[in-house]
This record gives C-alpha cells, sequence and structure tokens, in this order.
C-alpha cells in the first residue's frame, strides 16, 4: 500500500500551510490532526510548501529585526560605558570627600552585621 494516503490534498495544504505560518509546530500540528509518522508532516512540507521553512521561527522580516537588535546593543553597550563613567565619578567623588573631610564614607569589608 506504499503512496497510499488517506488525507485529501486540500486537508495537507491546511496543515502545511499552518506550519508554514507558525501558528503551530509540526508536533504540534501531528497530535493535534492526529497524523500518523513522525516525518509525515515534514515530507508535506518538502512536497507542498510553497517557501522555505525556517528553522527557530526565523523569517525574512526577522532580517530587519535583527539590525534592530544590533542596534540596540550597541545602544546598550553605550548606555553600560556611560555608567561605568558615572561610576567612577562617583567614587573619586567619594575620595575626594573622604580627603578633604577626614570621614569614612565607604563602608568596611570586614564590618560585622549587627544582630537583632
Amino acid at each position: 500500500m506504499a503512496g497510499f494516503s488517506m488525507y485529501s490534498e486540500s486537508f495537507i495544504k491546511q496543515v502545511v500551510n499552518e506550519v508554514q505560518m507558525g501558528l503551530i509546530t509540526k508536533e504540534a500540528a501531528r497530535r493535534k490532526y492526529h497524523i500518523k509518522g513522525h516525518t509525515t508532516v515534514l515530507k508535506w512540507i518538502r512536497k507542498f510548501g510553497n517557501e522555505k521553512v525556517y528553522s527557530v521561527g526565523m523569517e525574512p522580516d526577522d532580517k530587519i529585526s535583527k539590525t534592530a537588535l544590533l542596534r540596540r546593543i550597541k545602544e546598550l553597550e553605550k548606555q553600560l560605558e556611560d555608567e561605568k563613567l558615572r561610576s567612577e565619578g562617583f567614587s573619586q567623588m567619594i575620595d575626594i570627600a573622604e580627603k578633604q573631610f577626614h570621614i569614612p564614607i565607604r563602608k568596611k569589608s570586614v564590618t560585622k552585621r549587627s544582630r537583632r
């Protein structure tokens, strides 16, 4: 009985369309529609799919979001650098205040916590 299919072509195309649009995964489609065989849906996609199947949700539109993500990374790196400079500035301000007013401002690392 090789080559016999109990599924109509329109049903197969519907399942392939749902998977390719990202509405459902191959495994979820297999369970939802009680499709036998672990590779059946994959074979349908290869045969009836009209576009390349992208792995892990990668779609052509993701190229735009990839550039946006790279831009966001650069922004965050800039913010991190700014915060490092700010932290260094505060540290120097504390050093100057301690020297001018002769008072310890920084917490000592060996200070014991008080018990309550």
